[in-house]
């Protein structure tokens, strides 16, 4: 047991140790740094002590094995931090985002470190002891490693406190330790949802009321584009040198937020909060299935409402609402733009493809009010030079792998901008279509990214920190809107751009777009 914990102190770590040395110099701090070792290995030993016996050792020694192969992999490339909504997030990536995430130096390190130690660990004989030696043995080894625990700590207490106090992110890179944590809470959350499931739907809307309706005005049809990893602080209208938004900067009636924060880092939990009344500091991404959304409340108020989603799904904001309601992008059967670029994938832009055909088919008995929700590819990384074709390859060079930390930042850069030149054309395009229907129809376009990214600064990549110690980069999300002139004076009026925002904003604009009034409605909103 003791030579498994040390080999996990020793090969899973890495990426604690770098964070550990960013904060304690080790010139200044080589007996704390040596001591946080051994506290890591003695937590380690105590763990197996009190969880692997005869026939549950080499199980569990497997695990742990391959839980700090997969997982180091990843803190090491990317600075992943592991808590219950990353592992959340990870379970619910899809073939072709887990596809992107994977390669050669991946399955080497699992290999390596994962799959050989598990080998060699089950070709192991188990020495046999006595009952009474087995229980003595163990018992030593308990109270061994906590005298050891005792002595580290107790001699640098003032380091432990401020370590603990002050530096709470460090923990979140000690591995395995730290995702076993989490799957354990994911795990209880799964069975708390499990028995919540017989418990029925919660409507914090049940009052809502549409105050006015088609039948007494224009018709309203309304975008409401959900974004992928697009950070504020990389917009030409948020002060950013580059113009990776040359076609929106320069289209009239759109309006730039340039302070809004995310209620999330992760689509897993950003997307269902951004439709939830329960708001930022009430929301739990286990619980929302049980409550109706804003969706619900407006198709429920014969507002018609359609998902096309280009990502990996709805995060199951659809989930109350009729299937056919809700339509995938992700493959050449619906999307008509998924050849245009050297690894087949479907492009954001394809979408906006047969919605004029929707209209007028859900049109043909009478005028209705319409949403329409459309969920990007974005900016989705790390290889995002498959996110764009080739005509929008404007900055070079380029990082052309998923390993980003082999990469220069700057060619990092590179191509999460030339990303967004893509969503830009994507944007207008939908702004575009909007105008073709401003005739017949008050219409307006909102866009609000679901989070934010690193891109390497203080070698942290992706996003789905926790929120407690998250970059700026990762919550600070780019967000505008469009109106058009044609529109009733009244209708989509913006607030002031540089606003204090959130993602709680949405769902009041969304009901205040289609004229619904509620008491479970957030008094902040992106429109007056």
């Amino acid at each position: 047991m003791a030579l498994l914990a040390g080999f996990l102190v020793l090969t899973a770590n890495w990426q604690f140790f770098h964070q550990v040395l960013a904060v304690y110099p080790l010139a200044q701090n080589v007996g704390f740094v040596l001591s946080l070792a051994l506290v890591l290995f003695a937590l380690l030993l105590l763990v197996l002590l009190l969880t692997a016996y005869r026939y549950t050792l080499k199980p569990i020694g497997v695990l742990l094995l391959l839980v700090a192969a997969v997982t180091g992999y990843f803190a090491d490339t990317y600075a992943t931090v592991y808590d219950a909504n990353m592992l959340q997030n990870a379970l619910q990536t899809d073939t072709a985002e887990a596809h992107d995430l994977l390669n050669g130096w991946f399955i080497l390190r699992v290999l390596v470190l994962g799959v050989l130690p598990s080998a060699w660990l089950i070709w192991q004989p188990l020495k046999q002891l006595s009952l009474k030696q087995a229980v003595l043995q163990r018992f030593a080894w308990l109270v061994g490693c906590v005298v050891l625990l005792a002595v580290l700590m107790g001699s640098q207490s003032g380091q432990y406190a401020s370590f603990f106090r002050e530096h709470k992110p460090l923990r979140s890179y000690a591995l395995p330790l730290t995702p076993i944590y989490a799957m354990d809470k994911l795990a209880s959350n799964a069975l708390h949802a499990h028995k919540r499931a017989h418990v029925s739907i919660q409507d914090p809307a049940a009052d809502a009321k549409q105050l006015s309706t088609p039948a007494t005005r224009r018709p309203r049809l309304v975008v409401m584009v959900v974004g992928e990893t697009a950070r504020a602080d990389h917009s030409p209208m948020n002060g950013y040198a580059r113009n990776t938004l040359p076609q929106l900067s320069q289209t009239a009636g759109v309006t730039n937020f340039s302070h809004v924060t995310s209620c999330g880092t992760s689509t897993a939990y950003s997307v269902p909060c951004m439709f939830s009344y329960l708001g930022e500091q009430n929301y739990q991404v286990d619980d929302a299935g049980n409550y109706r959304n804003v969706l619900d409340t407006l198709h429920r108020l014969g507002i018609n409402v359609l998902w096309r989603d280009n990502n990996s799904d709805s995060k199951g904001v659809m989930s109350q609402l009729p299937q056919d309601l809700y339509q995938s992008y992700r493959t050449d059967a619906t999307n008509p733009v998924c050849h245009s670029n050297p690894y087949d994938e479907c492009r954001d832009v394809g979408m906006l493809a047969g919605l004029d055909d929707y209209l007028k088919t859900t049109q043909a008995a009478a005028p209705r009010d319409v949403l329409i929700v459309l969920h990007q590819m974005g900016n989705h990384g790390p290889a995002y030079y498959k996110r764009y074709d080739a005509a929008f390859a404007k900055f070079n060079p380029v990082c052309q792998t998923n390993e980003l930390a082999d990469c220069a930042q700057h060619e990092i850069i590179n191509g999460y901008d030339n990303a967004l030149l893509a969503t830009d054309d994507f944007l207008a395009k939908t702004i575009g279509w909007l105008k073709t229907h401003q005739q017949d129809y008050d219409v307006a376009m909102l866009y609000s990214s679901d989070h934010g990214e690193s891109l390497g600064e203080n070698n942290v990549y992706l996003h789905g920190l926790p929120k407690a110690f998250a970059p700026e980069a990762q919550r600070h999300v780019l967000a505008m809107m469009w109106r058009a002139d044609s529109n009733t004076p009244s209708f989509a009026q913006p607030v002031a751009g540089d606003s204090q925002l959130s993602h709680d904003a949405i769902t009041p604009t969304l009901l205040k777009l289609f004229d619904v009034h509620t008491r479970a409605a957030a008094d902040t909103r992106f429109i007056q």
